[in-house]
């Protein structure tokens, strides 16, 4: 290894991870680093593990069933929504008005469910995302209004963003740098499996009247049952941990800190490697407790957050159908109050925040700042791109709905067919900024294709490729963020940071949808006036621009009417391409400003820990080359057995 690969161990930080809230009890803390107890307990998880492998295998595997669980719902539930929002007649508002709240409900409650996890333990964290998760399906499937819908809808996207969020902390928590890539890509192939016959599952369902409904609620009992052994496993950890006095792989980080304080303070061998303590007592009453929580969830800030976007994008997708459009006073009184809710968030979490949900420390983290921008731009593009599109496809080819559903999962399968050989590359060259890079080239390419000149492409070859290049692309693109942003940052962080790339993500995607939903409600209806049959009033243009299943089952595929809808939706949708293709180019140039982190055997990049919070030796951090392997067998065991 050259002199200039080689990686020096940083410090942590001298600023306190708590900064602002020294006026708190701390849980525990190491040095100048306080640490919850989440963090805490999944260290001891890990140093548990260590020393029984089936127990790290049999969280793995319970991870896993969940993932599948969720790659099953989204792989499913999406389709729906076109159904549904036709059901309703608002299909073209509905889509944008719910893609917005859902967004960005889901962004602001990441942040709450991570520090969630982090002060009680991860198995509670599931119970809570589950509960969510399982009342907004329950919710939406009894819905007999479009108001309740999208509140269902919108419980399910703090479920399963919180579900999602866990299994990745997790992750981070167990996973050493150099598998951090693969590992958590892994939790996405079940889409691998489930694309194949989620085409069935739906075509199935849209055969009858309202089936949507049914494919919603299924997911309520689904999702409970998967989770279960997960959960299980988990909880049992814990009480095991509860029972001896001890903290342990379902116990928290902070736990520990306060162990080997307490081990110090009387003489006692704290916890280290394999080796666990007992836990310290609680000294902190209940309000107490709840008051600090609430502080170091940012709670108010991030409050002001939520709404503050709420308010300022959902016009886009609601002036339509107001009364007088932009000159709707309701419509410019949200859009006002809007923006003084997100000045006044800047100066809160500037100057009255105890625990800033953006704290300084990563503000000023440059790696971090440019994987934000990646993904933020990349959603931001996506959703332009995407929202309408799948609306597209359903009348453009004359598929049926399984060829239509296998279509739209095309872009899954390929995002999760790349994630882990993705994070393979990495474990073999150690770094990621390079395939990152690679990754959003390819992705520009995939989404030039979808151009034909001055309008939508309807070519069945490019309309597949495009899918394959942008799914192989981002998951380069967004693999590289995610270990990227984790290896910038102490243990103690990696949960905020997880949950603050995922909010800026999807405050992304919620601004793409407001941004396409504009586009489409200002060039749409124009469109379908100028390409239908002279024979279409303005009843008929209103009917289908409100319905888009009104396109596909009134009339044949050859039918002057459909063709003209055809024609009008290509038009319409290269307003949302080209834009898209030009914000590409941000998260590109964005990529060369990351900082290319070492990828060994450590926990992050930043202090010199393993993933048992223990210091690693020089070996490992700087591991001296091997000398040339004498066979393939010898090669591919010391690649899996992390030796370079």
């Amino acid at each position: 290894m050259s002199g200039e690969d080689k990686i020096v161990p940083t410090p942590a930080q001298p600023e306190r991870v708590n900064s602002g809230s020294e006026h708190l009890k701390p849980l525990s803390n190491v040095g100048d680093v306080l640490q919850s107890r989440g963090v805490t307990r999944m260290e001891a998880v890990y140093r548990e593990a260590k020393s029984d492998r089936r127990t790290l295998w049999l969280v793995g595997i319970s991870v896993l069933v969940c993932a599948w669980a969720y790659s099953l719902d989204s792989s499913t539930t999406s389709y729906y929504s076109v159904s549904a929002s036709s059901f309703y007649e608002q299909h073209s508002s509905v889509l944008s008005t719910l893609s917005i709240a859902t967004n960005i409900i889901s962004a602001v409650s990441k942040p709450f469910i991570a520090k969630f996890s982090d002060i009680t333990s991860r198995p509670y964290t599931y119970i809570l995302c589950i509960f969510f998760y399982t009342c907004g399906y329950i919710i939406a499937a009894c819905s007999r209004t479009i108001s309740a819908y999208i509140v269902g809808e919108v419980f399910v996207s703090i479920g399963s963003s919180g579900l999602d969020l866990t299994n990745d902390i997790i992750v981070a928590d167990l996973t050493p740098l150099e598998w951090r890539g693969f590992t958590s890509s892994m939790l996405s192939t079940p889409f691998i499996i489930n694309t194949w016959f989620a085409g069935k599952i739906v075509a199935a369902i849209e055969k009858k009247d309202e089936g949507w409904r049914w494919g919603y609620g299924m997911f309520a009992i689904i999702m409970p049952v998967a989770l279960g052994p997960a959960v299980a496993t988990l909880i049992y950890l814990d009480r095991q941990a509860k029972k001896h006095g001890i903290v342990n792989i379902a116990s928290s980080n902070a736990a520990r800190r306060a162990a080997r304080e307490m081990a110090e303070e009387h003489g006692e061998e704290g916890p280290h490697g394999v080796i666990v303590a007992r836990a310290a007592d609680e000294s902190q009453s209940w309000s107490e407790k709840l008051k600090q929580n609430l502080e170091e969830i940012d709670a108010f800030g991030l409050l002001l957050l939520g709404f503050g976007w709420s308010l300022l994008l959902l016009p886009f997708s609601l002036k339509t159908y107001a009364e007088n459009g932009w000159r709707n006073p309701s419509l410019i009184a949200m859009m006002i109050v809007g923006g003084l809710l997100l000045i006044a968030y800047v100066v809160y979490e500037m100057k009255w925040a105890r625990v800033p949900s953006a704290p300084r420390r990563l503000v000023f983290n440059r790696t971090f700042i440019m994987a934000i921008i990646i993904d933020g731009f990349y959603m931001l593009a996506g959703n332009i791109r995407g929202l309408y599109f799948s609306s597209y496809t359903l009348i453009a080819k004359d598929w049926t709905y399984q060829n239509w559903v296998y279509y739209g999962n095309t872009l899954t399968l390929a995002l999760c067919i790349a994630g882990p050989l993705v994070g393979l590359a990495q474990r073999w060259t150690h770094r990621y900024r390079a395939i990152q890079i690679a990754g959003l080239c390819v992705k520009i390419v995939g989404m030039g294709i979808l151009l034909d000149g001055r309008q939508a492409t309807n070519s069945t070859g490019a309309l597949v490729m495009s899918m394959i290049l942008i799914g192989f692309g981002g998951s380069m693109s967004v693999v590289g963020s995610r270990v990227a942003s984790q290896a910038s940052v102490p243990h103690q962080d990696v949960a905020l940071v997880i949950s603050l790339l995922s909010l800026w993500s999807k405050i992304g995607s919620a601004v793409g949808s407001a941004i396409v939903a504009v586009i489409w409600s200002s060039n749409m209806p124009n469109q379908l006036r100028e390409h239908l049959p002279a024979s279409a009033n303005e009843t008929t243009v209103q009917t289908l621009f409100s319905s888009v299943k009104s396109i596909r089952t009134l009339y044949e595929f050859d039918d002057p009417m459909r063709q003209g809808a055809i024609v009008a939706y290509r038009h319409t949708l290269y307003y949302c391409l080209a834009p898209a293709l030009g914000l590409a180019f941000i998260p590109l140039i964005a990529a060369f400003f990351q900082t290319n982190f070492f990828l060994g055997k450590q926990q992050n990049a930043v202090t010199n820990v393993g993933n048992d919070g223990l210091a690693l030796e020089e070996k490992d951090r700087n591991p001296e080359p091997l000398p040339p392997a004498k066979n393939k067998k010898e090669a591919f065991l010391r690649f899996w057995a992390g030796e370079r």
